[in-house]
């Protein structure tokens, strides 16, 4: 019996450039993706019928049935290769929160993608998996193949222009240590985007007086904490821990990250996270660069 494993990491954006909504009812974005260390973990063992599990500290956060991106995603693969029949045992192992703005069902959706095209044979590129995922979300594409090799071998950051759907590699820069904090609070991608455009977008992307901005920046920033106040005070503390780190919220939140200068330090400020904010999430991880 065949068993295929796929790691589907963390999702970060180190900037998030956001245009105004356009025609078909996107928006045109300019992020600058890495991957982290930790994520969710996929298995894939032949079966006549396509089936979900889930474990994990979030597997009750979300559904194993067509509401599931990793099946919509396996049902998309199967449609190209005019295979709709093909069945797998899939399991996820979902350790990142859902909602919380680091890709968490994107990056499972892409390791599906790359995980069933191995099982299945199919032998697709992942520039042509990228491109079926285009049509199942705009996060997906770049985490087929952002998320496709090892943390060591993952030496290129990717630029994600248009709604995703365009990528290039680009150096990185060195790997860093990092925090990742959640609120313990889902955040509605489309409210947030929503309320990007109800103000304009462009005044709330200059309205951050919580400290948290960086040289990359992120303009779903305000109006994320607009709905969401929580995230603001996880940017003004984790400031505070990393003085000279680079500072910024995820995606569209409510998770946020901090740089640091080593593991000791990032291991440091968890410890003091999770004895001031018990209810919140917080992983100590690696950003990938070269």
């Amino acid at each position: 019996m065949t068993l295929i494993s796929e790691f589907a990491p963390a999702k970060i954006n180190l900037s998030l450039k956001v245009g105004k909504l356009r025609h078909d009812g996107f928006h045109s974005l300019d992020s600058l993706v890495a991957f982290a260390e930790i994520g969710d973990e996929l298995t894939f063992v032949e079966a006549t019928r396509l089936t979900l599990d889930i474990s994990g500290p979030f597997a009750d956060s979300i559904p194993c049935d067509q509401g599931n991106l990793v099946v919509r995603a396996a049902q998309a693969l199967a449609s190209h290769l005019g295979k709709p029949q093909l069945g797998a045992q899939i399991h996820l192992q979902k350790k990142l929160p859902v909602a919380s703005g680091i890709g968490g069902g994107s990056a499972d959706a892409a390791a599906a993608l790359r995980g069933l095209n191995q099982l299945w044979g199919a032998g697709l590129s992942l520039e042509k998996l990228a491109q079926i995922a285009a049509s199942l979300g705009s996060d997906i594409p770049v985490c087929v193949l952002g998320g496709a090799n090892s943390f060591a071998r993952r030496t290129e950051w990717l630029r994600m222009g248009g709604r995703g759907e365009q990528l290039q590699w680009v150096k990185a820069g060195p790997t860093f240590d990092a925090l990742l904090v959640n609120p313990g609070i889902a955040v509605s991608t489309r409210e947030v985007f929503a309320k990007f455009d109800e103000n304009d977008g462009l005044i709330l992307a200059n309205q951050l007086t919580n400290g948290s901005a960086s040289k990359y920046g992120n303009d779903l920033t305000a109006a994320a904490i607009s709905l969401a106040p929580e995230i603001g005070q996880v940017l003004q503390t984790l400031q505070e821990l990393a003085i000279n780190g680079h500072v910024q919220m995820c995606g569209s939140g409510a998770t946020c990250f901090a740089g640091f200068s080593s593991n000791v330090a990032a291991n440091n400020a968890a410890k003091s996270l999770r004895l001031s904010y018990p209810n919140w999430w917080v992983q100590v991880t690696r950003i990938a660069g070269a």
